[in-house]
């Protein structure tokens, strides 16, 4: 090559080089602008793009990248580390790690919950953390909220217990492990069973299957769990689903079974209520559940006050978030107990 050529390759390389660095400038100038109109102004997305003469959509994304550039970093602070009277107690009663009580507002109180479960999650959950997931109403909202987290790694999400295929309202068992770990940028763990089988010996020879076999041993070893608590038998989503039979349902109505955790159906106690249901039932076992760090319990509604004064007092959770007039109706039923 001349060495004329070699100059005006030299020239050209700098030249796009030079462009390179003013449009990204430029790139940084927008980005910043519009973060700032979103996070310091409280503009809307709305609002920006018809400021700034661009789409909806695009500004969305452009916020997004000035999080994904460092130019935004959000952290939340919880004003002097406040809790309630009411999380305290509870707390308290039953040194629990966190109890998170959402206010009464208009909106839905299975969304507000779902998004502190979702936001809590968020806050505990690291690289190489294996999180399990039940499945219900509840679980699903807290899924669908789950922020998107760009600096994990290594995170697994597995499905705890078996599902319902006959029901006319969805449970979500698989979609929940999938849109967590979506979130999270991890890997998904679906256990595609029913809840119950017709005897042990079909849940042993299931059991024997490698895959079904990886999948329990990925539950077994995880270290967070979050799950929802079920109502009473009569109302519970497996009788709807035909999975109980009524000699079934007698049995466990004679036990006190007031709700379940993972299809394990237990009293206001905390104490397993049929020994031969749960031999049918496939999911981790309740005694593997009590060894996780992180056990998470979130429900709310009349309903389930006393599955949830039956998991508190059998040291099932170490987490509770529900809403205020569940929580205070858990504390007195607390109360009528062991008064």
């Amino acid at each position: 090559m001349c060495m004329m050529g070699y100059n005006m390759c030299i020239e050209s390389s700098i030249y796009w080089g030079c462009r390179d660095l003013e449009l990204d400038y430029k790139r940084i100038d927008l980005l910043v602008s519009v973060a700032t109109l979103y996070y310091e102004h409280g503009y809307n997305q709305n609002q920006i793009a018809q400021k700034l003469g661009l789409s909806r959509p695009y500004i969305s994304k452009l916020i997004a990248e000035a999080r994904e550039r460092g130019i935004v970093t959000i952290q939340i602070h919880d004003p002097a580390g406040v809790e309630t009277p009411l999380e305290r107690d509870l707390r308290q009663r039953f040194g629990l790690r966190k109890v998170i009580v959402v206010p009464q507002t208009p909106e839905a109180p299975l969304t507000k919950v779902g998004q502190a479960a979702a936001r809590y999650l968020n806050s505990i959950v690291s690289a190489g953390d294996i999180v399990g997931v039940g499945w219900g109403a509840t679980m699903y909202t807290a899924a669908r909220s789950a922020a998107l987290r760009r600096d994990l790694s290594d995170v697994t999400v597995v499905q705890l217990c078996g599902g319902i295929s006959n029901l006319e309202r969805s449970i979500y068992a698989n979609e929940i492990p999938k849109l967590f770990a979506d979130a999270f940028s991890g890997t998904p763990y679906i256990l595609p069973l029913p809840a119950i089988v017709d005897d042990s010996e079909v849940k042993r020879s299931i059991l024997t299957d490698h895959n079904i076999g990886r999948v329990m041993e990925v539950a077994a070893r995880a270290n967070i769990a979050m799950f929802t608590l079920g109502k009473s038998a009569a109302d519970s989503a497996l009788t709807h689903a035909g999975y109980l039979a009524d000699s079934q349902l007698k049995r466990l109505d004679e036990a006190g079974a007031v709700g379940d955790i993972c299809c394990h159906f237990i009293d206001e106690h905390g104490r397993l209520c049929d020994p031969e249901l749960d031999a049918r039932t496939i999911g981790l076992p309740p005694e593997e559940l009590r060894r996780k760090e992180h056990r998470i319990a979130v429900a709310i509604g009349m309903s389930k006050v006393r599955s949830i004064c039956g998991a508190l007092r059998g040291g099932y959770a170490t987490e509770l978030i529900t809403n205020e007039d569940t929580a205070a109706a858990v504390m007195r039923r607390l109360d009528e107990i062991d008064a």
